[in-house]
């Protein structure tokens, strides 16, 4: 009988944390190879509060360069059957995928627009609770002059956000300023209206990352949209990021 008993305490002692970990939320996170992407990617994997599953279109490369402990998905955004697959189980969705402008089929209008269009509906179709996208702090200016060499590249992100709006699946839009490789966790995060973004002004990847992350389940991020940057103070924990007051869109 005492030998039973160990057994079962034993076995337990396996089970119920790997039973904890399953029911975490799952966060699916698309473009997770990207400069954005892959920046997020490693505080998902730090973070205890969310198991995440990394999308990418080629699982051997990004395997190869990323390691194997991360759970890789083959899907491309351009691409609506392979989203479904994908989505299999999500809580959340963050959208990390940018237009690289080699070959028309990775133009702003296929990548930015009609990718958004596609993961957004496919996030719709199993009730993801919340779906936070990296676009820009001048999404949508007609004369931005990115627009030229980045084939409307700013146009699109606007009109990206008019798409992920129009599902009506619950949003968060990030838009970052000029981006940078620094450390983050050094200066503040300043999150404005897009109306009061100045152009010049940078943020870190790291810091960005830690913004998208915290908006999944905040409810004062849900339905805005807004400009992030870097500002003059210490550095902003996660918890400290502030949503309340930031317009909707």
């Amino acid at each position: 009988m005492l030998r039973r008993s160990f057994l079962v305490a034993a076995a337990l002692t396996v089970t119920v944390p790997a039973l904890a970990a399953q029911e975490k939320p799952l966060v699916l996170l698309a473009g997770a190879t990207g400069k954005n992407g892959s920046v997020i990617l490693q505080q998902l994997q730090d973070d205890p509060n969310f198991r995440v599953r990394a999308m990418t279109r080629d699982v051997a490369a990004a395997t190869a360069k990323f390691g194997s402990e991360v759970e890789w998905v083959a899907g491309d955004v351009t691409k609506p059957a392979t989203l479904g697959p994908a989505m299999k189980g999500v809580t959340y969705v963050i959208s990390a995928v940018a237009a690289s402008n080699q070959g028309e089929e990775n133009f702003p209008v296929k990548v930015d627009l009609e990718g958004t269009r596609n993961l957004a509906a496919a996030a719709k179709a199993v009730g993801v609770k919340r779906f936070v996208i990296i676009t820009s702090s001048v999404s949508g200016q007609v004369d931005n002059p990115m627009n030229k060499r980045g084939n409307d590249v700013i146009i699109y992100k606007g009109k990206a956000e008019e798409a992920l709006i129009a599902s009506g699946v619950p949003y968060t839009i990030v838009g970052p300023a000029g981006m940078t490789n620094n450390p983050g966790g050094v200066k503040s995060i300043e999150l404005v209206p897009r109306s009061d973004y100045k152009m010049g002004q940078m943020i870190t990847r790291a810091d960005t990352a830690t913004v998208v992350i915290a908006a999944l389940t905040n409810p004062d991020a849900a339905n805005k949209a807004f400009s992030v940057s870097n500002g003059t103070g210490p550095g902003t924990a996660a918890k400290d990021i502030k949503f309340a007051g930031l317009p909707a869109k």
